[in-house]
């Protein structure tokens, strides 16, 4: 899946892999705002419980086509300058067009200037061809993805561009394939969401659709490097991080960590007093209220092309899932106990 495209408002291509994906499980379609939804029904008496992963990634679009094959660019979603500088690129025109973000060499570069962030607008794309050749193949709003794959590191460790949030993805599709042979009371909705890198806009549409009694967002969160501390951060291959605070349910909060004590599945807690910087930031504002969870996958050096994660947080979080909907099954119908009725 990284090597398609997924762009913020351009998830298509991704989009009809899932669609492959997900069939195996479940009951696919496609909202009008470009969010998968894969639905798993229950056998009844259940909630509606939405797991939601967005599926887009950071990326940038063509602005103006330059003399000398350079191409300016306008930024979607977070892009930091300064981790594109001596990047390679691909602009998906009528055809792809690779080219490198160059930089001045430092042999060149007054003391002075090396001192200076780098400015977005300051940076160029440089494609080798001609400014007539070039616009033959591309055109202004053309996506602009980095030309990185995955690179798979020790001890079940993985880098690469674009785990924000295909982790989140793969975590819902592992819970998916867990509850393949399983009968359960919810009626479950895998949903990768469109455009929450910028807005969490297929949150917000998607959920209104659905309106579930549950929903959790799953992303990534800050993975612990050197600099960040144990309170904003968390380690790799120790589990999901559940968050507690405002944007989540108290109730679905302990829920979710009694599964996983009881189905001895590692995790961590994540304090967020105001924003979780996810799709549950809308999903718990949907109308009427929905009681809202977010599991968070440990992830180092996000929003670059070298973003790390331990697969094994991944497959952890896709069973808390699983293990999560199987609990509901022990909620009696008439059972004033279950949280989700209240």
């Amino acid at each position: 899946m990284n090597d398609v495209p997924h762009v913020s408002g351009y998830e298509g291509e991704l989009v009809t892999v899932l669609t492959d994906v997900f069939s195996e499980f479940a009951e696919v379609s496609v909202d009008k705002f470009g969010s998968l939804i894969a639905l798993r029904k229950g056998t009844g008496g259940g909630p509606k419980v939405m797991f939601m992963a967005h599926m887009d990634e950071i990326g940038m679009m063509t602005s103006v086509i330059c003399d000398g094959g350079f191409v300016r660019f306008a930024t979607i979603g977070g892009v930091d300058p300064r981790n594109i500088l001596a990047q390679e690129v691909i602009i998906h025109g009528k055809e792809k067009v690779y080219g490198v973000i160059g930089i001045k060499p430092p042999h060149l570069t007054p003391p002075e200037e090396q001192k200076k962030a780098i400015e977005m607008h300051d940076i160029i794309i440089d494609t080798g061809y001609s400014k007539d050749e070039l616009s033959k193949l591309i055109k202004p709003g053309n996506i602009i993805t980095f030309k990185q794959g995955v690179t798979e590191l020790q001890n079940g460790k993985l880098a690469g561009r674009s785990l924000d949030n295909l982790a989140g993805v793969a975590a819902i599709y592992c819970a998916a394939k867990n509850l393949k042979d399983f009968n359960h009371t919810a009626d479950v909705y895998f949903v990768a969401s469109a455009q929450e890198e910028v807005g969490c806009r297929g949150g917000k549409t998607a959920t209104y659709t659905i309106k579930p009694d549950i929903g959790v967002a799953v992303d990534v969160t800050f993975g612990r490097t050197e600099g960040l501390t144990e309170y904003e951060s968390f380690e790799l291959g120790k589990g999901p991080a559940i968050v507690i605070g405002p944007a989540a349910s108290r109730k679905l909060f302990s829920e979710l960590k009694g599964v996983a004590s009881k189905n001895k599945i590692p995790y961590q807690i994540s304090v967020d007093p105001t924003r979780t910087g996810t799709d549950a930031d809308v999903i718990h504002l949907s109308p009427g209220g929905v009681y809202t969870g977010v599991l968070g996958i440990p992830l180092k050096y996000m929003h670059s092309t070298v973003e790390t994660l331990n697969i094994n947080d991944v497959e952890m979080t896709g069973k808390l899932m699983s293990d999560f909907i199987i609990s509901l099954n022990d909620c009696d119908k008439e059972d004033e106990e279950c949280f989700w009725k209240n």
